[in-house]
């Protein structure tokens, strides 16, 4: 109810000023805490650069606040009271039911401790005959802890438009559809972190249920880069704030937008959680930066800030975060597995857990839950090698050399009914060679320990 009240009472501005004064703080800050991107080591080495994104983001997000687009006002917090937020957040907590619960916590700059893996493909228009048999094969992977799959756009060929019934339905029948999946995978309590056919609080509400949305699941509430929220998000804080589900922070600040540069683009991000902690009762966050030009988080600007913010948040904040694994490449291709093994490393040794994979940067359905277990292997290896962010960076430069060059230009690969047997819902002999032939490579090439797991569904 503050935050309503401050939504309404806040000191009232122009959309337009907000974003220039958002521009020239970033800045500001970047260059008076000396913050730089450094393109040859893309994993943030040093200890102080990621005080300094802390504490620039926590003055930007004390001096600049979160902008209400419905009311032209700026809800306005102290640092005082942002960093008691952070004091009051979980350092650790408990996701999904029964013996599919897991224990998200905060994990530390080099942590070796097993991370937990969220799967599934965010973010992309999944066609409804395809949707369950996707889920299911992240469902089947062992790895897997939870998942974050994609949205429906079309429902029973209907064009699903916002703030219509629609949407309700949609997201309603994107959670019937998670909910069988995970009961044919055996997995009936895994956590789902879903709702993400909701465009408006509209969808959202309509699956705050056991039956849909249980309150050992969560839902997304992004903060609008840059810095902004609205009342559908508000409406969506405030209801599962009562209702009792896990509401979680996205930042996804824009490289070559308002924020700047990645060293605007990481303050901002840093910014984000902090605001969306106090403003949405956010219980995780997720950091997904966008480059303006460039798809996906693969490219080396989103790496540097991925690390950056992974390591401030892990430093500062003691809070779970995950960073997302967005590439541009689809399923299918080489490019997808060199991509996600650095950005994989990257997030990894940063003190963040892994989301993915997205391939095609959530624009098109050709992935499968191949690609998450080898996100799965790659950061359980790197926890378990004890890497230190030196040896992070000699790792990640070996595929990135491999997959830049092609990011202007990515191999999109192939649609899911192309990648699995929909009957079966297991891997394509051609794609499962292909995933085989790949980790062998990417091993031999990073020394990284990939060893072969069991890929059975676990038993019910």
């Amino acid at each position: 109810m503050d935050v309503l009240d401050l939504a309404e009472s806040g000191p009232r501005m122009e959309e337009g000023e907000f974003d220039l004064r958002v521009a020239k703080l970033s800045k500001e800050l970047a260059d008076e805490y000396d913050i730089r991107y450094d393109p040859e080591r893309v994993v943030v080495e040093d200890d102080g650069l990621a005080d300094d994104v802390f504490e620039a983001g926590l003055r930007l997000a004390s001096e600049i606040g979160i902008y209400c687009s419905n009311t032209s006002r700026v809800i306005r917090f102290s640092e005082d009271q942002l960093l008691d937020g952070l004091l009051s957040a979980p350092s650790s907590i408990a996701i999904g039911k029964g013996r599919d619960a897991r224990v998200l916590y905060a994990r530390r700059v080099e942590d070796v401790r097993r991370p937990i893996i969220l799967g599934g493909q965010p973010g992309a228009s999944i066609p409804e005959e395809w949707f369950l048999p996707t889920a299911l094969s992240y469902m089947r992977e062992p790895l897997v802890d939870a998942l974050n799959h994609g949205r429906l756009d079309t429902v029973g060929g209907r064009r699903v438009k916002a703030r219509s019934p629609l949407e309700a339905i949609a997201t309603r029948r994107e959670l019937t559809l998670l909910r069988e999946a995970a009961r044919r995978a055996g997995r009936p309590g895994i956590h789902l972190l879903a709702g993400e056919s909701s465009v408006t609080c509209v969808g959202a509400l309509a699956v705050a249920s056991e039956r849909y949305l249980r309150t050992s699941d969560a839902h997304l509430i992004g903060v609008i880069c840059e810095l902004k929220t609205d009342y559908d998000r508000l409406t969506k804080a405030a209801c599962f704030a009562d209702y009792g589900a896990l509401s979680v922070t996205l930042a996804d600040p824009l490289i070559g937008g308002f924020a700047g540069g990645p060293e605007g683009a990481a303050i901002c991000a840093v910014a984000s959680l902090l605001l969306g902690r106090l403003a949405y009762q956010s219980a995780y966050h997720v950091c997904h930066p966008n480059h303006i030009r460039v798809a996906g988080t693969s490219n080396p600007e989103c790496l540097w800030v991925a690390s950056a913010v992974g390591q401030a948040m892990a430093k500062r904040a003691h809070t779970p975060i995950l960073g997302s694994v967005w590439t541009a490449s689809g399923a299918g291709t080489k490019d997808i597995f060199y991509e996600v093994a650095a950005a994989t490393v990257a997030n990894i040794v940063s003190g963040s857990h892994p989301a993915g994979v997205s391939s095609t940067s959530g624009t098109l359905p050709n992935a499968s839950g191949l690609e998450a277990r080898f996100m799965a292997e790659v950061a359980i290896a790197v926890a378990k090698s004890e890497l230190s962010r030196s040896e992070a960076n000699e790792i990640v430069s070996t595929p990135l050399r491999r997959y830049v060059p092609s990011l202007g230009e990515p191999k999109l690969g192939r649609p899911f009914p192309e990648l699995y047997d929909l009957r079966t819902v297991t891997p394509r002999e051609w794609w499962l060679q292909l995933y085989q032939k790949m980790r062998k490579e990417i091993k031999e090439l990073t020394g990284l320990p990939l060893e072969p797991i069991d890929s059975r569904s676990p038993e019910p």
